[in-house]
């Protein structure tokens, strides 16, 4: 089995946007057999040292944009996850392989590599099966995960401040190229209603089920 996720990818993700990456990683590898079935060599980065890898990432942020000074540091760090997220990926990978069991892919929420396609067959957008919206790390900030696809293809989030079942109460609220990504600028104490759906080439998804979010 190839390696199917897009390590390169990774370089090209915000600060926050790749810490994100790295604990909705480790979110998903807690309830993993790869992670629960048998001990797990050390050389193997878990769920801690994923968060942890997180954290610095975000601190490394703020101290460069605060002293340019520390820009090397800051690179060291998203290395540093990069490094963490692409070991964590490959031990999955392994896990799947030997039990020849491609499922125990499934979910990890890391972009896959994009394959040609091996018919002229134009198949349309699913609906997302996981759609997660959560608080982010500051005020008016959200975290938005969706499942992950093969493919070009770009993630369109809306949201709602009124009635979610009149669709004029929806307004277009990001357009992201990632299955995991932040959404800043929020009004805080609010309460939203937020929908996606995926966009290829072949046409546009459907939207996914609704979620609701007090904004903090």
């Amino acid at each position: 089995m190839s390696e199917p996720f897009d390590i390169a990818g990774l370089k090209e993700l915000s600060d926050g946007d790749l810490a994100l990456c790295g604990e909705t990683l480790a979110d998903h590898l807690e309830g993993h057999a790869a992670y629960k079935e048998q001990d797990v060599p050390k050389c193997i980065p878990g769920p801690g040292m994923l968060r942890d890898d997180s954290q610095q990432v975000k601190q490394a942020s703020n101290a460069a944009r605060q002293d340019p000074s520390k820009e090397p540091q800051r690179l060291e760090k998203r290395e540093k996850m990069i490094q963490s997220i692409k070991f964590s990926c490959q031990y999955v990978v392994m896990y799947a392989t030997h039990n020849n069991d491609p499922s125990h892919l499934d979910g990890v929420p890391v972009n896959r590599h994009q394959k040609a396609p091996r018919t002229t067959a134009v198949k349309l957008p699913k609906q997302f099966n996981k759609f997660k919206v959560s608080h982010g790390d500051k005020s008016g900030t959200i975290k938005i995960y969706v499942s992950s696809w093969e493919g070009k293809g770009s993630v369109e989030l809306k949201v709602c401040y009124g009635d979610p079942a009149l669709a004029e109460s929806w307004q277009p609220l990001k357009i992201s190229h990632y299955c995991h990504f932040t959404v800043e600028g929020l009004d805080p104490a609010r309460r939203a209603y937020f929908r996606a759906r995926l966009m290829t080439d072949a046409g546009v998804g459907p939207w996914s089920e609704v979620k609701e979010l007090i904004i903090i």
